[in-house]
């Protein structure tokens, strides 16, 4: 049974391609975060470096495939990134020089950009001699959660794959044996239908945090519960805009249309407060947080 059950049917149509001579030669998977696009590339990978794959599969056995389990693949390079960083021209100029540089298993070469957006526009101009005049044999295959983020330049030169949001009984499942830890009501939807994230919070114990922080604010917007108690009950974590985002997305929508579209500019400034929140430090960043919450309780009273 495949880990990742839900990756197979892109899996077979990609591989199925391959089998026919057909696959593009640069690929960008796209979708939201946690949702196995780098697993998906990395298995498109092990099958073009197969020296017998079986049944559109790796077969698993051969020196290619015992390279790739290791994690050394000499014809496979996985561009290095840290979170939220930025990729600068200087890596992907060593993409392109390793993608020119001969096959030392005699077969193809493959390159994988996971966060691809996070590419600067030096070196996404860097990347454009590569897919311009790719390397004989050779494959790019690039990922990202924010495609719109990447010039249009390289979008026009890559194949795109739209992995699609997953929920339902199968993920359900999926999250019960892999977690022995109980799968809230809220969890699927909350990380738009990212089964891997929604692993990940539920194995740190966050989901169970995030769950009782969307409690606390329930009550706060109710006037419930004051700004100061609030605050208290709201670390300053990595989940803290999707949370405040989320909450804010589903009060809105369960008031109306109307509603929605009166308080769209709530929505943005969360955004925009995600995004700059890291530039904000000590007593600003609390100021600035509490704003936040008291503008998103007067447009949710």
């Amino acid at each position: 049974m495949s880990d990742f059950p839900w990756l197979d049917s892109y899996q077979y149509k990609l591989t199925e391609l391959a089998a026919k001579g057909q696959l593009h030669h640069a690929l960008l998977l796209t979708g939201p975060a946690g949702i196995g696009k780098l697993a998906l590339a990395k298995r498109i990978a092990a099958y073009l470096l197969c020296k017998s794959p079986l049944q559109l599969n790796p077969c698993g056995l051969c020196k290619s495939c015992q390279l790739m389990a290791s994690g050394h693949h000499p014809d496979l390079w996985q561009l290095p990134t840290e979170g939220g960083s930025s990729i600068g021209v200087d890596p992907i100029r060593a993409l392109g020089q390793f993608m020119h540089g001969a096959a030392q298993q005699g077969g193809v070469k493959l390159a994988l950009i996971p966060h691809a957006e996070l590419m600067t526009e030096a070196a996404a101009n860097a990347l454009l001699k590569t897919l311009e005049e790719p390397p004989q044999n050779s494959f790019l295959l690039l990922q990202s959660a924010h495609p719109a983020q990447l010039l249009p330049t390289i979008l026009s030169r890559c194949q795109s794959w739209a992995l699609a949001p997953v929920y339902g009984e199968q993920i359900e499942h999926w999250l019960q044996e892999h977690s022995s830890r109980p799968v809230p009501d809220f969890l699927l939807h909350y990380v738009g239908g990212a089964p891997l994230l929604a692993l990940k919070l539920l194995e740190n114990d966050e989901a169970a945090a995030i769950s009782a922080q969307l409690v606390m604010l329930k009550k706060f917007v109710s006037a419930q519960l004051d700004l100061y108690e609030l605050l208290a009950h709201l670390p300053d974590t990595e989940q803290l805009p999707s949370t405040l985002f989320w909450f804010v997305r589903q009060e809105l929508w369960h008031k109306g249309a109307d509603m929605q579209l009166k308080h769209h500019q709530l929505l943005i400034s969360l955004q925009q407060w995600g995004r700059d929140r890291q530039l904000i430090t000590g007593q600003n960043a609390v100021l600035n947080l509490s704003a936040l919450l008291v503008q998103l309780r007067s447009a949710l009273l």
